[in-house]
């Protein structure tokens, strides 16, 4: 007889509906954007040169803007419910370390190439092409890098359980930077190479991270037989961004016959590439290998907002 249930169970069992019922219109609403600004900018925005003509250029720029809001949106999920929970315990330190490292050296990557015209025309002699970079890559990846700064921010200032930063990392982010700025001075004091050399420098060190940056989650995920602190939604939409933009490299180029947007940009092909096999492995463990969904610390909170709703305004 549900009269005789244990109140704290109905209440539970609401909060976990409330939480769950908050999700799902997250997503519908998420999904709507996403297939919004892909739409509106793909069939509005003019198409840049570099682009196939007619329809197929015009279907490659709505693939471009909908990757673009995919991207950038998957930044949100993870720090919504940061917030929420006050507290990050079940997300990888590690991989939001060698995430913010290797934003900073795709952010500078695409900033220069897209913005200093000694390093772009040192390219079109190299490659015999104009650089692939648009102006939404560059946006992404600053985008991309406030967030990163944003979650690493609440990392600091939100409970974290009994999780720490491994040592591993700390010394391998520490190499990486010093590598970097090395390299630099190097570049920098006419000894050897180019500041086109120096930024496909950064472009391999940001596809080297994406391949080690997601195993620390993964191995986590593992450890404690739970996604529960990981935004599932964070992967979902990074799958959708990186299939869609393996999709356009690949139509402009099969398109126009120049392969040079990959082999001269291999930081944005390889990116998607590896993130696609990565994000495979989330969705396994969370909707097959750990499918509970029983987070305490964001039921606390959910039922810290509801107080005031009549629904629980018994809660024990």
């Amino acid at each position: 007889n549900m009269s005789q249930t244990d109140p704290s169970i109905q209440d539970v069992a609401a909060l976990q509906e409330r939480v769950e019922r908050k999700e799902r219109l997250l997503v519908v609403g998420g999904t709507l954007i996403v297939l919004t600004i892909g739409l509106v900018c793909g069939l509005l925005v003019p198409t840049g040169d570099d682009l196939p003509s007619g329809s197929l250029g015009r279907f490659s720029n709505v693939l471009g803007w909908t990757y673009f809001a995919a991207w950038s949106l998957s930044f949100y999920p993870q720090a919504v419910l940061n917030y929420f929970r006050k507290a990050v315990d079940g997300l990888s330190f590690e991989y939001q370390l060698f995430n913010i490292i290797g934003f900073s050296c795709y952010a500078t990557f695409n900033v220069m190439l897209y913005f200093a015209d000694f390093i772009r025309d040192e390219y079109r002699e190299r490659y015999d092409a104009a650089p692939g970079v648009r102006d939404t890559d560059v946006f992404f990846a600053l985008h991309g890098l406030a967030l990163t700064i944003v979650i690493v921010i609440q990392i600091c200032i939100y409970d974290r359980g009994q999780q720490r930063l491994a040592n591993w990392a700390i010394l391998a982010a520490a190499a990486l930077v010093i590598a970097i700025g090395i390299y630099a001075a190097v570049v920098a004091s006419n000894a050897s190479g180019s500041w086109l050399d120096f930024i496909e420098f950064l472009s391999y060190i940001k596809l080297a991270i994406t391949v080690i940056k997601y195993a620390p989650q993964a191995f986590l995920n593992y450890r404690n037989k739970s996604t529960v602190g990981c935004n599932i939604h964070n992967f979902l939409l990074d799958f959708t961004g990186g299939s869609l933009s393996l999709a356009q490299v690949l139509i402009d180029a099969g398109a126009t016959g120049d392969w040079s947007a990959i082999s001269g940009n291999v930081a944005k092909f390889g990116l998607g590439l590896v993130s696609i096999l990565y994000d495979i492995v989330f969705f396994v463990q969370h909707y097959g290998l750990y499918r509970s969904r029983h987070d305490p610390k964001l039921l606390r909170a959910a039922g810290t907002d509801a107080a005031r709703e009549p629904l629980l305004s018994k809660a024990v």
